[in-house]
């Protein structure tokens, strides 16, 4: 019942984004600036947006020596389909899936590879936090977008980051002796014992180095896309790095409650970070919508042909979620 009332709610929230999005444009207009978009600019950004899955499966498999043996294959068939099952079911439930997959192929455990799951979204946090403060000091930013609570947050990651690195033994510890007396918690005890030694290794300055470059680039990359986006659309932006910002805010669109696929949060933050530029809001609303739809294709179109190849696994998914 419970998850039923959060996917009602988080439907609810997603229509009246994209009430507030498309109030007050020209439909006329976003049809034309939505049919005239540049299809060679298209064309290499769902081109980008394969090379930028497997780059983000080769950041995941460097996240622990345990994966160090087991092919590229097994971590972009993972990927795909954790981020496919994001975008059409509630509740994030690819996150999930994506480490359920990634056990079956390794034969590791679920503990083990989920918690890495965990760990990919935990340092993904970090570079539009980063992007958005270094915007703050170039550009106004929205009053939907606080700087001060932007600093705090960071500062909180970073803070938890480094605790877990010196008092991992002590935290643990301390945590494992209360979740273990809450039935609700016990499943949790080994993916969270999992997690801290999962910061633990990219604590070690050779993986943190290789960690951060690879995130480094792979954000590049998401910054690239949406200036492929806006050069379709031929809007003006005054430097190749307003595209690090826009993808910024168009990012905390994650962390916004909504329905599968982030539809209305997508839209509503990727137009937000256009007025940041005094870009028309008709045509920011197209590149909203444009770049939301470019960056779903290549997760469908690959997600269903890995869904194919997985039905078994599938199966065994549902039939465990049973028991």
């Amino acid at each position: 019942m419970k998850k039923v009332f959060n996917l009602i709610v988080s439907i609810v929230i997603s229509c009246i984004m994209l009430y507030l999005v498309f109030r007050k444009i020209n439909f006329v207009e976003f049809v034309n600036y939505v049919s005239s978009a540049k299809l060679e600019y298209l064309l290499l950004n769902l081109i980008l947006g394969i090379i930028l899955l497997l780059l983000r499966s080769y950041r995941w498999k460097t996240m622990l020596k345990e994966y160090k043996n087991f092919r590229l294959k097994n971590f972009f068939e993972s990927t795909v389909l954790g981020l496919f099952f994001n975008t059409v079911l509630p509740f994030r439930m690819g996150d999930l899936l994506q480490g359920y997959f990634l056990a079956k192929k390794t034969m590791l455990p679920k503990s083990l590879t989920f918690s890495t799951v965990l760990l990919e979204r935990f340092v993904d946090l970090f570079p539009p936090i980063i992007f958005i403060i270094i915007g703050s000091f170039f550009v106004v930013l929205p009053k939907q977008i606080s700087l001060g609570l932007s600093v705090i947050v960071l500062l909180i990651l970073v803070s938890f980051f480094v605790l877990i690195l010196k008092y991992k033994d002590f935290l643990l510890s301390k945590s494992l002796r209360y979740l273990k007396k809450i039935n609700f918690f016990k499943k949790l005890v080994n993916v969270l014992e999992k997690f801290f030694s999962a910061i633990e290794n990219i604590g070690n300055i050779n993986v943190l180095y290789k960690i951060i470059l690879l995130t480094f680039i792979l954000w590049t990359g998401y910054s690239i896309s949406m200036l492929l986006v806006c050069s379709s659309l031929e809007i003006k932006l005054p430097s190749i790095w307003s595209g690090f910002l826009i993808q910024a805010v168009t990012a905390l669109s994650v962390a916004i409650p909504s329905s599968p696929g982030y539809i209305g949060s997508w839209e509503f933050m990727g137009t937000l970070s256009l007025l940041i530029f005094k870009v028309n809001k008709t045509k920011a609303v197209s590149f909203a919508v444009i770049s939301h739809i470019i960056g779903i294709i290549p997760i469908v179109g690959l997600g269903l042909i890995f869904v194919l190849k997985e039905i078994s696994t599938l199966k065994s998914f549902k039939e465990e979620k049973e028991l």
